[in-house]
């Protein structure tokens, strides 16, 4: 491995080190385009979401989907909750690799990458809350959507995809394809 790929990934993980508590303290206000996001495309898309709120880092999709508890003992409105820290942290990912490599226009390519994984995050934020819905809450309250097998296992095999793969892998791919000289210089 050259110096120049040594150097890149200590700057980068060095660069993750201080990122990481200043990103957690900000957590709160870069979940808001998040869940604006996943949130408005479930209210949209779907007749059984109420509504949704964000709390700090985390955020709550209300339905109007009744559920009772094993026992019988209990019932209420499913409401899963998200934390936008498990969806976000490839943000860190960006920002430190984009900083460690020094590209040029370094501030229009962390406004434009920091967009990109904002979407995706949305996206997995709003597959959790599903997956919550039409996975983990029971047969009865997936009949009660309408929605066919076929999406819930859709909505299961990405919301698995995403938490193992996607979330760590998407900002490699992204900073890849933003600094492409990069990769390109060092492949030689």
């Amino acid at each position: 491995m050259s110096r120049t790929i040594s150097r890149f990934l200590l700057r980068s993980l060095l660069g993750m080190l201080c990122l990481m508590p200043l990103w957690y303290l900000l957590a709160p206000w870069l979940s808001v385009p998040v869940f604006y996001l996943a949130g408005e495309a479930c209210s949209n898309w779907f007749h059984w979401v109420v509504q949704y709120e964000r709390t700090a880092a985390t955020g709550m999709l209300t339905t109007d989907l009744r559920v009772v508890a094993a026992s019988g003992a209990r019932a209420g409105v499913l409401a899963p909750v998200v934390d936008y820290r498990l969806q976000g942290y490839g943000v860190v990912m960006l920002w430190s690799m984009l900083l460690a490599s020094r590209p040029v226009r370094l501030w229009r390519k962390l406004l434009w990458g920091t967009a990109a994984i904002t979407v995706l995050q949305a996206v997995g934020v709003g597959v959790d809350w599903l997956n919550a819905v039409v996975n983990r809450s029971g047969p009865d309250v997936l009949a009660r959507t309408r929605v066919p097998d076929w999406f819930a296992e859709a909505i299961a095999f990405y919301f698995h995809f995403n938490l193992f793969v996607l979330t760590s892998l998407a900002p490699v791919l992204l900073w890849a394809l933003m600094h492409r000289e990069f990769v390109v210089r060092r492949m030689k």
